[in-house]
């Protein structure tokens, strides 16, 4: 059995990739204790945060200070994210339990999966599987095929390389050993996706009363789809100074869209979405996010 043992990674950069240690980070190790009830939750640094929402998160998390992987198989490692990509696998080979990125907001608890499976990824849509969520029991044969393929290393950075050895190259590594991992579909962690989600999560304004009444169906649907789903990936990265580096308790109060609804319930003791009570409803739903909701956007013009 995979161990109910959680495993953070952030502060590998002393700048933290500009994205200092907000509320949203908060969240991400709030909602992974919540939905988890984890032994414990492990938190790798190389400079530790600072701030308010830093000190609220402590209370959770066993600090473990690292110097970060600098180089694999004679490949240097340049990028702090690389070096992430690495350190989690080594540590999970190491301990086996549940890496979370910093931008995962967890909905509900791992354990069907942890309790089930050897080795879980999930699927990043059009993309293959994505590191952001791993669960592996300690000596996992596919991470160690994972971390062999190292091997061919050749990434500097946001290159054309960048996402082989964290998400490419597991979906080859997935077709060819299935036996030795368990792929959960695009919409177990990493749905909606990063490109498609205005309506989804964060509001658009409508073009006009012809398309009022499609938003809000969107909208409804998504939040009750999404309360379903393992976990949401905020896609940091792309969506920091788009979406979340402004984020406050103010904003989640106040703002009525299904990001807030989603976050509610780990900040304050009224309000937000509870744990998810309806997922023998997930396959007709994924139906009608693969089949119908893109007829309507089509119709309508409106992306999901």
């Amino acid at each position: 059995m995979i161990p109910n043992v959680i495993h953070f990674i952030f502060g590998l950069k002393e700048d933290f990739g500009q994205q200092p240690f907000s509320l949203v980070h908060y969240l991400a190790i709030k909602s992974a204790y919540e939905c988890n009830r984890p032994d414990i939750i492990k938190f790798y640094y190389k400079y530790e945060p600072r701030g308010e929402w830093w000190e609220k998160s402590k209370q959770y998390l066993t600090l473990i200070k690292v110097d970060p992987p600098t180089e694999i198989f004679g490949k240097p490692l340049l990028h702090f994210a690389h070096q992430a990509d690495v350190l989690r696998l080594e540590i999970l080979m190491r301990e086996g339990g549940i890496y979370l990125d910093m931008d995962i907001l967890s909905l509900n608890s791992l354990a069907p999966l942890r309790k089930k499976y050897k080795c879980v990824m999930g699927m990043e849509e059009g993309v293959g599987l994505c590191n952001a969520v791993i669960l592996a029991e300690r000596n996992a044969e596919f991470l160690k095929i994972c971390y062999e393929e190292y091997r061919t290393f050749r990434s500097k950075g946001f290159d054309e390389f960048y996402g082989e050895h964290s998400v490419r190259i597991p979906y080859r590594n997935a077709k060819k050993y299935p036996h030795l991992v368990h792929m959960e579909d695009k919409f177990s962690f990493y749905w909606p996706y990063y490109d498609g989600s205005p309506i989804t999560l964060w509001d658009r304004p409508a073009d006009g009363m012809r398309d009022a009444w499609m938003i809000r169906l969107k909208k409804w649907f998504a939040l009750k789809f999404i309360s379903t789903s393992y976990c949401l990936h905020l896609w940091e990265s792309l969506w920091w100074k788009k979406y979340l580096k402004d984020i406050d308790l103010e904003y989640i109060k106040n703002n009525d869209n299904n990001f807030s609804k989603l976050c509610r319930r780990y900040l304050f003791a009224e309000g937000g979405i509870p744990p998810c009570t309806c997922r023998p409803f997930r396959p007709l739903m994924k139906k009608i996010i693969d089949i119908y909701l893109p007829k309507l956007s089509n119709a309508g013009g409106i992306a999901l």
